[in-house]
């Protein structure tokens, strides 16, 4: 009887796949800061999350409250970096902001089109799988409009762990901006940050319950977080560095533990296509945000995270520690989630009279 219990956790299934996955959690966040590789507890968590998701039976998911709560310290933690110079550079800049966020649209959906050569997939899953922006969103609106989800949210998963490894490779490539300054706070300024840590995740998750939509966790906390840096009320806005590591670990769980067997499966005959159409339009993406960073007079990376065709939470949490442009890399990339999710509804019918479906939608 005793080693049934130990052997089991109510609900979760066999307890060896999690005592590994935090064993290589430990293991990975250790590797990654020997090697200065910017937020470790985000990749560690993601390597963890998918060796659960591969040997349990069932997708394992975390809970809503728990993925919300990562999102909220992400947005929070990135809402703090936002000051009058993010405002006045879109000000200043407005072509090059809306040219960024446009380009990187279009360059992915043009170049998802590979994923045609393929003779089960069709226009609108091709469009919806390469798609920059709003990864769960995008996936639900794949499904209402004819499109194969599992392909779309596998390659779009696919496609938020292949930026996440490149930054610490491109990171140094372009001239490492050194990341958000988070310094070490007195006890007095640690203080202050628990209070707005407290106040930006307690109003933009509570606004998050009332207006669901895609990312409204991180969008809205985001907001909350911004408003309260820029009111001047706190002195030294930002978020613990514990509480920071808390929201990585969770939001790179939650990768992780999309990247289940049934879609890795998926991947698996498609793969060479989606590594190619998803390299090219990194790439591009890339090429984007250096001639982006260029026009306006910012650091490399920060041009490159700015454009990067990933996952916004994962993205979010690598630009807070690798970039100094925290505020206007936010605002490109809401910007282009916001276009994606706006523009679904108008995709998906123009696709579909024109591709119709090689196969019935998963």
């Amino acid at each position: 009887m005793l080693t049934g219990i130990v052997r089991r956790m109510p609900g979760s299934g066999p307890i060896r796949p999690w005592l590994l996955a935090f064993a290589s959690y430990v293991v990975t966040i250790l590797a990654l800061t020997a090697l200065g590789a910017p937020s470790p507890p985000l990749f560690a968590a993601i390597v963890a999350g998918c060796l659960a998701a591969r040997r349990l039976p069932d997708q394992p998911q975390l809970p809503g409250p728990m993925r919300d709560l990562g999102m909220g310290l992400v947005g929070a933690a990135a809402g703090a970096n936002v000051d009058s110079d993010v405002l006045d550079t879109i000000v200043d800049q407005p072509v090059a902001v809306v040219g960024g966020v446009a380009a990187t649209l279009v360059i992915t959906m043009l170049v998802g089109q590979l994923l045609r050569l393929d003779p089960e997939v069709d226009g609108p899953t091709a469009a919806f799988a390469s798609i920059a922006g709003g990864a769960s969103g995008v996936s639900l609106a794949a499904r209402e409009f004819g499109a194969d989800d599992a392909v779309v949210m596998s390659i779009q998963y696919l496609r938020v762990v292949l930026v996440l490894v490149s930054v610490p490779v491109v990171a140094p490539m372009l001239g490492d901006a050194g990341g958000a300054h988070l310094g070490a706070p007195g006890a007095s300024d640690a203080l202050s940050q628990h209070v707005y840590t407290l106040a930006a995740l307690g109003i933009g998750l509570g606004l998050a319950r009332v207006l669901r939509f895609s990312a409204s966790a991180i969008l809205l906390t985001l907001v909350v977080s911004s408003a309260l840096a820029l009111s001047g009320v706190f002195a030294n806005p930002g978020v613990p560095g514990w509480a920071l590591a808390v929201g990585y670990t969770i939001v790179g769980a939650n990768v992780g533990l999309g990247l289940t067997r049934e879609r890795l499966r998926r991947l698996a005959r498609l793969f060479p296509l989606a590594m190619g159409q998803i390299l090219v339009g990194v790439v591009a993406c890339g090429v984007v945000g250096i001639v982006f960073a260029d026009a306006i007079g910012i650091a490399r990376i920060d041009g490159y995270l700015a454009t990067s065709p990933g996952g916004l939470p994962a993205v979010v949490a690598v630009a807070v520690d690798s970039g100094e442009e925290v505020g206007l890399i936010l605002t490109m990339q809401f910007l282009r989630v916001f276009v994606a999710l706006a523009c679904a509804p108008l995709i998906g019918p123009l696709l579909r009279r024109r591709s119709p479906p090689t196969r019935p939608a998963a």
